[in-house]
């Protein structure tokens, strides 16, 4: 057996993620909001809901609008 090292560090915020995309802190937060709530059905734990959430809107802010399309689409 072996242990796996996580680091939970994000390094962006979503003030960052705004300055970024071009777009107002609240939109971001709007996003982010939906991040954490489906994080949030793999841990437990609020902090690394949020933490993945911000990584996973740093490569698309809509990340989770998109992710919630397409799992409409497969309950069809």
């Amino acid at each position: 057996m072996f242990k796996v090292k996580t680091t939970l560090t994000s390094k962006f915020t979503p003030t960052g993620l705004a300055k970024k995309y071009k777009t107002t802190y609240q939109a971001v937060i709007g996003e982010l909001n939906k991040g954490i709530r489906v994080e949030g059905e793999h841990t437990g734990n609020k902090l690394v809901a949020k933490k993945i959430a911000l990584d996973h809107l740093a490569e698309d802010l809509f990340y989770y609008s998109k992710l919630k399309k397409i799992e409409r689409k497969f309950k069809k």
